[in-house]
């Protein structure tokens, strides 16, 4: 008797992709009518037949406000975790950000939580009642966690990854798994097996990768939280690209065992974990809650480094700021230059010293940190990768023919460590010459790169090299009149070329409602201090930032109780 033909990955994939659309009441369900047009952000304004204007305002406000109300018992867990659902199951519509739906459980344990809130009159833990999405390769018990890859289309999660463990203990409430790229290993997010997720604020864009189904639920306001994974640029691209804030900690930080992925175990680089959000506020309380219960005891590979509530008034009055508007490699596009000198222009108005940086050892360290990605020469991904089976998207089959997947031999891996060792000290030792408090510079030569136009992260990529802190926050939007500066420097190679062609094919009406977001990258391990930095910068910005946020979230009720975070 002849053995049962597998199904093929076509199969799989439109069974994976309308599993997810059978978990979405029929009532939540939009007429693709309102689908229509470029920009998704106000669709659930559009939509009063499933999202009152409570719950507008709910999915409207910052987790820390949320958590404030819960506690207060002005909202219920219920209530909160409903309004997300909803917004959530507008979001999957708008921009493909899904990747399993848990709607049912997470409403379940929301009731949980009020009947324990009932009897015990204090919430179980910091995070009580909030909703929380996650990055589908991150490990969440009774979970899929593929990575993107049809062949892994119903790998089980073996157990919650430590983040999710702490966050289920600290009250969290899991509602939807979001998507990532095929491998992972793509700065957009794309795969057979979930289809393309599009960027909420013009859906011809991407929304970055690979956490780009958490950036673009972060910016639909379908989850408060998200719990992003980075190893070179994966949560401040994708929070770059919808207008978010992210934050990529140091290696030996935040929680970062229990994820999926091809290249398990390998140490030359390695990935972290870390907050995808809409406020500065919400970052902190993710890493507050992260290190409150001493992760180190359970993933040695940490540094018992207790978080440290640093703000901008533990600051020097007068700050120092590197500054790089172009990394000598690719020119970022008119937009985010624009927002370089306006950011610089409001640092100077308020007192603090700005210093221009050389990035000297920067292709250096994108040179190697290239060749650290694929030691294999990418066998293991071209070996999983079948056209029979899943065929690579365009993306990753241009990553898989570019000069950097090349095989290392032993001897050859211990020499690039020791490059990159060579590398570190001479970065820490320019930084230390330079006297700075943090490097302000671009997320990506792109605000957001058009589908399939993720070709350089170098901006990103040189501060995992670095293991260097860095948080993205958003500055302003592209603008019609945005073009080249005159006496622009001249085309620096292949990549900048590239580049500056995807700018000039459609200008800024290419990247139209496209948010324009800044990194600033700060010392090893001193996370509290950077996010202190980017407090003074989110303060010099403020009177822009307010003018924004009207425009993103202009539902208006009574000011929100405030968070000491």
């Amino acid at each position: 008797m002849a053995a049962a033909q597998s199904p093929s990955w076509q199969i799989i994939a439109a069974r994976k992709q309308k599993d997810i659309y059978d978990a979405i009441p029929s009532a939540w369900i939009v007429d693709k009518s309102l689908l229509v047009g470029h920009n998704s952000t106000g669709l659930p304004k559009k939509c009063p037949h499933i999202m009152s204007k409570e719950e507008l305002f709910i999915t409207e406000s910052r987790a820390v406000d949320i958590l404030s109300r819960i506690r207060a018992r002005k909202w219920t867990s219920h209530q909160v975790t409903l309004a997300f659902c909803k917004r959530a199951a507008l979001a999957h519509q708008a921009t493909n950000c899904l990747a399993l739906v848990m709607f049912d459980s997470a409403l379940e344990e929301a009731k949980k939580l009020d009947a324990y809130m009932k009897k015990h009159g204090k919430p179980i833990g910091p995070l009580h009642g909030l909703p929380i999405s996650v990055k589908e390769h991150i490990y969440l018990a009774n979970t899929p966690a593929t990575s993107g890859l049809i062949s892994w289309a119903d790998a089980p999660s073996p157990h919650d990854a430590l983040i999710c463990k702490i966050f289920r203990q600290a009250g969290a409430v899991f509602h939807v798994k979001t998507t990532n790229p095929q491998t992972l290993m793509a700065l957009e997010t794309h795969s057979n097996l979930f289809g393309r997720t599009s960027n909420p604020f013009n859906t011809s864009l991407t929304s970055g990768g690979s956490s780009g189904g958490e950036s673009a639920l972060v910016a639909m306001r379908g989850s408060p939280l998200g719990i992003g994974t980075d190893i070179g640029g994966s949560i401040r691209g994708p929070s770059g690209f919808c207008g978010g804030w992210g934050l990529k900690a140091s290696v030996a930080r935040i929680p970062h065992s229990g994820l999926s992925g091809l290249h398990a175990g390998m140490e030359n680089i390695i990935g972290c974990v870390g907050p995808m959000a809409n406020s500065l506020a919400d970052l902190r309380l993710f890493c507050s809650v992260a290190l409150a219960k001493e992760p180190w005891d359970e993933e040695p590979s940490l540094i018992d480094i207790p978080w440290r509530n640093t703000t901008a008034a533990d600051l020097p009055k007068r700050l120092r700021i590197g500054v790089m508007f172009n990394d000598g490699a690719v020119l970022p596009h008119p937009p985010i230059t624009r927002a370089l000198r306006h950011t610089v222009d409001k640092l100077r108005a308020a007192g603090h010293e700005i210093v221009e940086w050389n990035p000297q050892h920067h292709a250096s360290l994108l040179s190697w940190i290239n060749k650290a990605y694929f030691l294999d020469g990418g066998d293991e991904y071209k070996s999983t990768l079948l056209q029979e089976s899943d065929p690579p998207v365009p993306i990753i089959q241009w990553l898989l023919d570019s000069e950097a997947t090349t095989r290392h031999t032993i001897e050859e891996t211990w020499a690039l460590n020791s490059t990159r060792d060579k590398l570190r000290t001479a970065f820490s030792l320019q930084w230390k010459e330079a006297g700075v408090d943090a490097l302000l510079c671009p997320v990506n030569a792109s605000c957001a790169s058009a589908h399939d136009e993720s070709k350089y992260w170098g901006y990103t990529a040189v501060f995992n090299a670095t293991d260097l802190p860095g948080v993205v926050f958003p500055v302003t939007e592209v603008r019609e009149t945005d073009t080249w500066e005159e006496g622009a420097v001249p085309v620096q190679g292949e990549k900048d070329a590239m580049y500056r062609k995807f700018w000039d094919e459609g200008g800024a009406g290419k990247y139209k409602d496209a948010p324009v977001n800044l990194q600033l990258v700060g010392k090893r391990l001193r996370e509290e201090r950077l996010l202190a930095v980017a407090e003074v910068v989110e303060g010099c910005l403020k009177e822009d930032k307010q003018s924004v946020q009207k425009v993103r979230n202009p539902v208006q009720k009574e000011e929100m109780v405030q968070s000491r975070l």
